[in-house]
């Protein structure tokens, strides 16, 4: 004879982690829709059905499309951290360092992150609303850069920014290039530039001083900080 279990109470969430969860389901919601539909199409029809909620639950959190689309530039940004942070520290322990960013980086890049940001970024330039915040999102996303990097980097500030910079503008360029390309050729030149990267990355470490001689020489082009 069995004996029946008594059931466990459900746990009841507050409203506080209710109302967390209704809006990281529109955002995530809203993300997707930028990847499968392109930021011009993503209307706020389209979230609430994608998140499974209701037109009331979304007007309650964000009172339009331009604050929901806006929300979601930021979100983007803290996910992609988050989660290149967590990639990197469960990094296998005799991996290259700089290796792993590289790689780490473009499977944010060349994914989902990368796909939504450039959607962003194109559409911010009609749009100034949208510039004003995806250069907010860019900027802390540089300083976060600088932050991560200066755990195991012994390049001056400078000269780091100088190879994210690099890095970012090799990376958004790949995913570009990708669009209008034929599958089996892309994928063998986005080996191939990958690659290249990290080589650039060890030609630092063994010619310190190219990234010093290239901001001498462009020195006159950036902005005087100190004014």
């Amino acid at each position: 004879m069995t004996t029946r279990r008594a059931a466990l109470p459900r746990k009841h969430r507050s409203q506080a982690e209710r109302s967390a969860e209704t809006k990281r389901r529109l955002l995530e919601a809203t993300i997707d829709c930028i990847v499968a539909r392109g930021y011009a199409r993503t209307t706020t029809t389209e979230i609430v059905s994608r998140a499974g909620l209701t037109r009331g639950a979304q007007l309650h959190h964000f009172v339009d499309r331009d604050t929901l689309l806006l929300a979601a530039v930021d979100y983007l940004f803290e996910c992609g951290i988050k989660e290149f942070n967590r990639a990197f520290a469960a990094r296998a322990p005799e991996r290259d360092e700089n290796e792993a960013a590289v790689d780490l980086s473009w499977q944010a890049f060349g994914g989902r992150f990368g796909i939504a940001w450039l959607e962003m970024l194109v559409a911010s330039r009609a749009d100034q609303q949208l510039a004003n915040a995806v250069g907010t999102v860019a900027t802390r996303f540089g300083q976060k850069l600088l932050e991560f990097g200066s755990s195991f980097t012994s390049l001056p500030v400078e000269e780091f920014a100088l190879s994210q910079s690099f890095e970012v503008a090799v990376m958004l360029g790949l995913l570009v290039t990708g669009i209008a390309s034929d599958r089996g050729e892309y994928e063998a030149t986005r080996v191939a530039v990958i690659e290249l990267l990290k080589e650039f990355i060890h030609a630092l470490g063994k010619d310190p001083g190219m990234l010093a001689r290239v901001l001498r020489k462009t020195a006159p082009l950036r902005p005087d900080r100190t004014r």
